[in-house]
C-alpha cells in the first residue's frame, strides 16, 4: 500500500472542513514538511528542543508551554506554492481525527467532525495569491464532493470559537483570508 493508498484508507464520515494559515511567510523550514517537523518533534515555547532539552527544561520549569510530539502532523493536508509549483500535500490519514482545532475546556468537536487543512502563509499580512486561494477552492470542493459536504461547513478556524460561543483566540486563517468570499467562490464554476 502506498502512501495515498493509506492517506485515503477507511476514512471518518467527515462533516466539514476547517482552514488554518501558518502564519508564517512561505520558504525553508516554513513549509509542509517544517510543519509535519514542528509537530511531530518536542516543543518548549513553541520552538523545536531535542528530548533531552524538554526533560530538561520541564524539570526546572524553565519554559511556559511543553509539548510532546503528535503522532502526526495536526491537519489532513496543507497547499503552498513552491518553486513556483503550487501543490496540494495529504498529512494526517483521513481515518483519524485531526489536532487542528480544539478549544480547552470547550470542545473537541472540531477536530473530530472537520477535516483540517492548512495554507502555507501568513495571510494576517497579506491576501493569500490567487493562485493558493484557487488551489484551496479546488481542493476543497473535491473534498465536499468526496464527502457530502456543505458549503456552510467549510470554515476558518477563528469561526470554531463563534460556533462555540467563546471569544476568537485566534485570526486563522488570516486577517486577510475573507471566508464569506471564499465560502461564496466555492458555488463559481471552475475556469
Amino acid at each position: 500500500m502506498d502512501e495515498l493508498d493509506t492517506y485515503r484508507a477507511n476514512p471518518r464520515a467527515w462533516k466539514g472542513i476547517c482552514w488554518h494559515h501558518s502564519a508564517s511567510p512561505d520558504g525553508q523550514e516554513r513549509n509542509w514538511n517544517g510543519i509535519i517537523r514542528y509537530h511531530t518533534s518536542y516543543r518548549v515555547d513553541f520552538n523545536i528542543v531535542q528530548k533531552e532539552e524538554y526533560e530538561r527544561r520541564l524539570k526546572a520549569n524553565e519554559g511556559k508551554v511543553f509539548q510532546s510530539p503528535w503522532s502526526d502532523v495536526g491537519y489532513h493536508g496543507g497547499i503552498e506554492e513552491y518553486a513556483g509549483i503550487f501543490s496540494f500535500f495529504p498529512g494526517r490519514p483521513l481515518s483519524k481525527i485531526g489536532a487542528h482545532a480544539g478549544v480547552k475546556n470547550a470542545s473537541n468537536r472540531f477536530n473530530t467532525e472537520y477535516l483540517g487543512l492548512c495554507a502555507i502563509g501568513n495571510y494576517d499580512l497579506a491576501a493569500p495569491k490567487p493562485e493558493i486561494w484557487n488551489l484551496a477552492l479546488q481542493v476543497t470542493r473535491e473534498f465536499m464532493k468526496t464527502f457530502n459536504i456543505s458549503q456552510a461547513h467549510v470554515i476558518g478556524h477563528r469561526e470554531v470559537f463563534d460556533r462555540l460561543g467563546v471569544p476568537r483566540q485566534k485570526t486563522c486563517p488570516g486577517e486577510r483570508w475573507d471566508m464569506d468570499l471564499f465560502r461564496l467562490d466555492l458555488n463559481k464554476k471552475e475556469a
